[in-house]
């Protein structure tokens, strides 16, 4: 499903109009990109001073998007202060110039772009080092293909020599680069047709949906050339893209068929907390915790790892009644003696882990599959240790980050006892139309997980917007300005209704997948449950009257469906996500609007209901049992503003 494809409909992208709002919705002051919607005949696209988004023939989108980020050293993306923003439109053409200062002026960058309704768009790039060389891992232009409609579709590769070479767009998800040396890609979708030229750099494909993007992207320069690399002159680059295709009329129906009732065959996941060193919190955190519960705890042990956050975490896991799994981080010349020592740490803790992974310190980092790896035991050599260590435990296989990395250094499925890996979501792109498209990949981050998995069980660690660990930089961003932020350890949206409702679209997303546990949040911290003092949390969020994170009640309510029979509501209106279960006899859902445009969904029947919503945000927030004493009026339709979730029970028929 595509979701937040609306997102022009409105001039600021959102409905949240002042800074209380904005911090009720996104966690942070910081309004959300500015969208324009362009219509010029059957070509349509959203324009900001960062990209241009869903570039569509007809309805069809062909090109997700063609923007020109600059990255630093850890490739984090450096922000742009926008200088000037003009276009100018007439007789079916429309033109623009952006020009934008980076690094505190070190690098000037101009866009010019235009765009005509027979279909032809060009963006142009000027890239001018203001004061020496600027240092950079990557700049200039990048163009994303959609996955929908392209993944295993075929596409003409046009190269540098001139030659053409008939291919496929991959299906499950490639660890390297699908395509290289690219100056031109032509592929369909349907009736509709991209033709797409590039000039002034090498450009090759990378697989984005590694990162959980919903985008095969095209890129410059080769990850082949070295980098970190200097722009010590003026670079010039152009994307030129035609699109075209007689496509038929619409024949279909304008009533939008009710959403009805499914019941799947197989069960909600199990929904764990991820604990490590200062993500316990205070007594009166883990009062909260208790009531949210947890199927499992994800105990993170490393050397410095403190012997009184372990008794803490062992006290936890006892009132919770939830086991602990362990990821057990080595140092990289610990190998088999820091293993037993850090289980003998765990036994003096009185903690039995009933799942171990275990990964050198070097692991965490991400090696392209033709690169140097790093000397000493791989993760599969691991398992033996790890198996002698921890003798009563399953012992797991995978990496403690994304899928990139495990589909890089794939486990073998005959020595594991399952597989697992985590995500993050703000890797590229950190705007909110962004991560809300990772929902449309994770799907595909499952199958491509679960057709290397030899059958074995498949689970998730932490899958967050923020980061936890940077595989890709020597560190991650502390974001102390509370921005949407690529490679941030804290995303301030986790702590908005944005983060309920971005979780209840990832759990959304593994139905029909083997995911059977994952985690979405730790008890405090960066990806707290419960907020955070400084320097994770925003003022008002660190005590007080907003106790919890809207997350909190998505997290409740999903760890009360863990185990039982799946839901789920079809025909839902784009950009809206459901999740459920039965519990006690009724059907439990979690219904979420992704999009940036309020949406209206009938119900199959009347149920009862409860609105996570701005309008009901800091009520919630001050409640930890907001769930169990908010009115449940019996409706039949529900108004979902943008990212607000309905928590709706229905009565199953006897």
């Amino acid at each position: 499903m595509e979701t937040g494809a609306n997102a022009a409909s409105a001039a600021g992208g959102t409905a949240a109009e002042d800074g209380e709002d904005l911090v009720l919705t996104f966690g942070t002051e910081e309004p959300p990109v500015p969208w324009r919607r362009i219509s010029l005949g059957p070509l349509s696209f959203l324009l900001s001073d960062q990209s241009i988004r869903r570039i569509c023939w007809h309805d069809t989108e062909l090109v997700r998007a063609i923007s020109w980020p600059i990255r630093d050293e850890n490739w984090a993306t450096y922000p742009a202060t926008t200088l000037h923003d003009a276009t100018a439109r007439s007789d079916g053409r429309i033109t623009g110039r952006i020009e934008q200062s980076l690094a505190g002026g070190r690098l000037g960058l101009v866009v010019e772009f235009s765009a005509s309704a027979v279909g032809e768009l060009s963006v142009t790039v000027t890239m001018t080092p203001a004061d020496g060389p600027f240092a950079t891992n990557r700049a200039g232009l990048t163009v994303l293909h959609p996955i929908l409609g392209l993944t295993g579709a075929p596409v003409t590769v046009i190269h540098s020599d001139g030659s053409t070479q008939a291919t496929f767009f991959p299906k499950h998800i490639k660890p390297s680069q699908p395509m290289g040396d690219i100056t031109g890609l032509a592929y369909d979708i349907g009736a509709a047709k991209a033709d797409i030229r590039f000039e002034g750099e090498v450009f090759e494909m990378e697989d984005q949906r590694n990162w959980s993007d919903a985008s095969y992207k095209t890129y410059c320069v080769p990850l082949k050339e070295p980098f970190t690399y200097e722009i010590d002159a003026p670079i010039t680059q152009t994307v030129r893209v035609s699109l075209s295709g007689e496509v038929a009329a619409d024949t279909r129906s304008a009533t939008t068929p009710a959403p009805q009732l499914e019941t799947l065959d197989h069960v909600a996941p199990a929904l764990g907390l991820a604990l490590e060193e200062g993500w316990l919190g205070s007594a009166e955190v883990q009062e909260s915790i208790g009531l949210c519960g947890a199927s499992h705890l994800l105990l993170r042990i490393e050397a410095a790892t403190s012997p009184g956050f372990l008794a803490k975490a062992a006290a936890l896991s006892k009132a919770l009644s939830a086991p602990i799994d362990a990821e057990v981080l080595l140092e990289d010349e610990e190998a088999d003696d820091g293993l037993v020592t850090l289980a003998q740490r765990l036994a003096e803790a009185g903690i039995a882990p009933r799942r171990v992974i275990a990964l050198r310190r070097s692991y965490l980092q991400s090696y392209q599959p033709t690169a140097q790896w790093p000397e000493g035991p791989r993760p599969d050599e691991l398992i033996p240790a790890v198996r002698q260590a921890f003798r009563q435990a399953w012992v797991g296989g995978g990496v403690l980050t994304n899928f990139t990395e495990f589909n890089r250094c794939r486990p073998d499925p005959a020595l594991c006892d399952f597989i697992f890996h985590g995500n993050s979501a703000t890797v590229h792109a950190a705007e909110d139309l962004s991560v809300a498209e990772t929902l449309e990949a994770l799907p595909q981050v499952y199958a491509s997980a679960q057709a290397l998995s030899g059958g074995q069980p498949y689970r998730l660690g932490l899958v967050s917007i923020g980061m936890r660990t940077n595989p890709y930089g020597t560190s991650v961003s502390e974001n102390l300005e509370q921005r949407r932020e690529t490679m941030a350890r804290p995303d301030p949206r986790h702590r908005g209704l944005f983060g309920a409702a971005w979780a209840v679209g990832v759990l959304a997303s593994t139905e029909g997948s083997a995911v059977e546990a994952l985690c979405l949040a730790a008890p405090t911290g960066p990806f707290g449950l419960v907020p955070t003092p400084q320097p994770y949390g925003q003022p008002g969020f660190d005590g007080g009257e907003r106790r919890v994170a809207p997350l909190f009640h998505v997290a409740r309510d999903a760890r009360e469906m863990a185990g039982n029979a799946r839901v789920t509501l079809r025909d839902l209106p784009e950009g809206v996500m459901a999740y459920g279960a039965v519990v006690d006899g009724c059907a439990r859902l979690m219904v979420a609007n992704l999009s940036q445009t309020t949406r209206t969904v009938a119900l199959p029947k009347t149920a009862r209901v409860s609105l996570l919503d701005r309008a009901s945000a800091a009520a919630a927030m001050a409640d930890p049992r907001w769930l169990d004493t908010t009115p449940e009026p019996r409706i039949i339709s529900l108004e979902l503003t943008p990212y607000s979730v309905a928590f709706v029970t229905m009565e199953l028929e006897q």
